[in-house]
């Protein structure tokens, strides 16, 4: 008699039953993959050849001015009341005209980042506009921040601050030199030029790329950047850190910056921003704070010092000891002050 060895529990499970079933009754030490499915990959972005217009999604476009200095437009301000008219006006009825400058974004396909454009873009956001038409170039930071500054002068004049900055970082760029490097340089040319020092800048390398990087741009000449445009780095920090931050218009900032008194230009900053004044309310408050605090001017100090002395030459102030005593130490002050 042939005896047949019965099979265990666990055995029959293993026979009959799947092997996930086993492993879940007896806990069997055997480690099953499931299988799963093969995830399709994502469509690539596609590559946009540079140059080209498109239309795509306004949240795709950033606004990180990777290539500026500081991480900041090229323009300083815009007046949200007039961009929100000119977004009702024109934008909302007829859409937007003119394509934004953009460049790929790095490790983000399909997004982008603003290179020219800010007043547009924001004028869209203010409506709730969700496609926008925009350029794709293919631009390094030096291209896009040269561009950036092209585009923006051609639709619209740079406050003379914003084209100052904007000027010596591109030359900065282009020399590989340090901002303070290229006022020095322009300052040592315009001596040479004016005969002031026998030291040869113009001819040296540098000095022609400035000299050339004026003439194509066509509009100041680099005596004309050196006379009226670095002069306003000597305006006070606050003022120029105002008009930096985009918390004033130029206009009014310079306007504030005839005040004084430190105490003056920050109280009058702060008025002018809260109160959102104009730039002739801004004027006028100016004007009348000048005026309270005028100085004596100094032909009237000259003339007072004149009809005092003659009043002195007639008085008989000389014969009293006490007197005479006070008026030594005020000519002994005066003598102190001339010398």
């Amino acid at each position: 008699m042939v005896t047949k060895s019965r099979r265990t529990l666990k055995q029959a499970y293993k026979d009959n039953s799947s092997p996930e079933l086993a492993n879940f009754v007896f806990g069997s030490d055997s480690t099953v993959t499931p299988q799963t499915p093969e995830l399709e990959p994502e469509p690539e972005a596609e590559v946009v050849e540079s140059g080209t217009e498109i239309v795509v999604s306004i949240a795709k476009i950033h606004k990180t001015f990777s290539f500026t200095p500081n991480g900041k437009p090229v323009r300083y301000y815009y007046d949200q009341s007039e961009l929100m008219e000119w977004a009702e006006t024109d934008i909302k009825p007829n859409g937007l005209r003119t394509a934004l400058w953009t460049r790929p974004m790095p490790g983000k396909p399909g997004e982008y980042e603003l290179v020219a454009g800010l007043r547009r873009l924001t004028a869209c956001e203010l409506i709730g506009m969700s496609q926008i038409p925009i350029k794709v170039f293919d631009w390094n930071d030096n291209e896009a921040y040269a561009a950036a500054f092209d585009e923006n002068d051609r639709r619209r004049d740079f406050s003379k601050l914003e084209e100052l900055d904007i000027t010596l970082n591109i030359l900065a760029r282009q020399l590989n030199a340090e901002r303070e490097e290229i006022i020095s340089l322009l300052y040592r040319m315009d001596n040479q030029a004016k005969g002031k020092t026998t030291q040869n800048v113009l001819g040296n390398g540098s000095a022609a790329v400035i000299e050339e990087f004026f003439k194509a741009r066509g509009q100041l000449t680099w005596q004309s950047f050196v006379s009226t445009r670095l002069p306003l780095l000597r305006k006070p920090p606050e003022i120029l850190d105002a008009i930096r931050s985009s918390r004033i218009d130029y206009t009014k900032a310079v306007e504030i910056a005839r005040l004084k008194s430190a105490e003056d230009r920050k109280a009058m900053l702060e008025t002018a921003i809260k109160q959102r004044l104009s730039v002739n309310e801004v004027k006028q408050r100016v004007k009348s704070m000048l005026q309270t605090s005028q100085p004596t001017p100094v032909n009237d100090l000259k003339a007072r010092f004149r009809v005092t002395v003659r009043q002195l030459e007639r008085s008989n102030i000389w014969a009293d000891a006490e007197k005479a005593s006070k008026l030594q130490k005020y000519l002994e002050q005066i003598e102190q002050l001339v010398n």
